[in-house]
């Protein structure tokens, strides 16, 4: 028998029969990875870690490694993501002074010797590519400071800055404070792993621009405001979470009916909540015989669970057989769940179920693409494959540039305008990402042109 998987989803095949098995935690429910509606508001918890109190990002602190997961396993967000990070970057990051020119506001693009060796000298570039990643997947930055050795004579400034990782990263307040308002940021191990990850986090005030040198070391967290949200930002991914499970299984199933002339006759749905209660029931038993629990041994738990359903489902000496299950009802607040197993026969009438799948999956690829923020013509996200055309392309981008890059690329460099104005404050020189203004090919000189390059 052979079981591939595809993240939490599986194809089963015992050489006879097959089926496609996926993993969902709340059929009822709007994803595995969201949270419940009237708990959006995540400053109701607190997390308390020596003396600080943590305000967590998301319902149970995990949100950056949830929106990693389920982009990650997506075959189509990750592409729409690093597209859109590489329109942020453009030809990369520049100097430049605002100026006001016959009434209009303009860039105009500078260079300068001492600012750009400075940030060269902390390889900067490497800072703000981190930055543009994190921004296009949370609409947030944090941002480490360090001053240099100079304040030690009275000569301050900033030595350089470096990205903190977002899964690491929680804002803070020390217990006494009852103000409700973040002072600090406290970075460790969220899935306490190892015990220092409890004992000995990392504790930095949040850096105050208007007082830039008062710490060694302080973190700037910069982001977009999310409406009636405090603390983080709610990323509009977040509101494309159920396309994109949706996106993901829809490849299994269809690898399922193309691989090795494989005919899966059923779709097998499982909740998560069976699958979490027996690894708790195996760590419980580990635990109580005095062993340690190994992944390993989940992993072949579900593997003969597998193997279980398959026999049931396939073989004539099956036939009148049945599969029983319960499903059951959780109350949380008003939202109710259910869970439970379903069993979905799929129709013999292969070409019109690939075809329907395959509108669902186009269907999720424009409602992921436009969760992300790129647009479909911009992600070369088009229905049957069609591509867009020069003119919608060229409008696409000239409309982006426009309306899409200004708050992102302040947010982005935000933390190193701070720093270029703490260090040279007689300075109105600023940061950001040079862009080129789109031409059409027939502007462009022949040998100029994309097709002849």
């Amino acid at each position: 028998m052979n079981i591939e998987y595809i993240g939490n989803n599986a194809v089963v095949d015992d050489g006879q029969n097959a089926f496609t098995f996926e993993v969902s935690d709340n059929p009822r429910s709007f994803d595995s990875y969201r949270v419940d509606q009237q708990t959006l508001d995540w400053t109701d918890n607190r997390y308390h870690l020596g003396g600080w109190r943590v305000f967590p990002y998301g319902n149970d602190n995990q949100l950056p490694k949830q929106i990693r997961d389920i982009v990650q396993e997506n075959y189509i967000a990750p592409g729409l993501v690093k597209k859109k990070t590489q329109w942020l970057w453009g030809k990369g990051p520049k100097l430049y002074i605002e100026k006001v020119v016959e009434g209009k506001l303009v860039k105009e693009w500078v260079e300068d010797d001492e600012i750009w060796k400075w940030f060269q000298s902390w390889d900067g570039e490497e800072y703000l590519t981190k930055a543009c990643v994190d921004y296009n997947h949370i609409e947030g930055v944090f941002t480490k400071f360090y001053l240099s050795r100079g304040g030690r004579i009275g000569k301050p400034s900033i030595a350089k800055l470096e990205h903190s990782m977002p899964d690491k990263s929680r804002l803070a307040a020390e217990l006494t404070d009852t103000s409700n308002k973040a002072t600090h940021v406290v970075v460790t191990d969220w899935n306490f792993e190892m015990i220092n990850a409890i004992l000995n986090p990392k504790v930095y005030p949040i850096f105050d621009y208007k007082n830039p040198f008062a710490h060694k070391n302080s973190i700037l967290y910069s982001n977009m405001y999310s409406f009636c949200s405090d603390y983080y930002t709610v990323p509009d991914i977040y509101g494309s979470f159920e396309w994109l499970r949706r996106s993901t299984a829809i490849p299994a199933i269809l690898r399922a009916l193309s691989q090795k002339g494989i005919s899966a006759k059923y779709h097998v749905i499982s909740p998560q909540k069976f699958w979490d209660d027996k690894k708790k029931m195996l760590e419980d038993d580990a635990t109580a015989r005095g062993k340690k629990f190994k992944q390993k041994d989940f992993n072949n738990y579900k593997n003969d669970f597998l193997k279980t359903i398959s026999k049931v489902l396939s073989g004539e000496s099956n036939t009148g057989k049945f599969w029983h299950s319960t499903k059951e009802i959780e109350i949380e607040g008003t939202n109710m769940k259910e869970h439970g197993w379903e069993i979905k026969e799929i129709p013999s009438n292969t070409k019109e179920f690939i075809e329907s799948q395959i509108k669902i999956s186009e269907r999720a690829d424009h409602a992921v693409s436009s969760g992300i923020g790129i647009g479909t013509v911009l992600g070369n996200v088009s229905e049957s494959g069609r591509s867009s055309g020069g003119s919608e392309k060229l409008y696409a981008m000239k409309e982006y540039l426009e309306t899409g890059v200004d708050i992102a690329e302040m947010i982005v460099c935000k933390g190193i305008n701070f720093a270029i104005a703490a260090n040279w404050p007689n300075k109105k020189t600023k940061m950001g990402f040079y862009h080129t203004e789109p031409e059409r090919e027939e502007d462009i000189t022949p040998s100029k042109r994309i097709k002849n390059q």
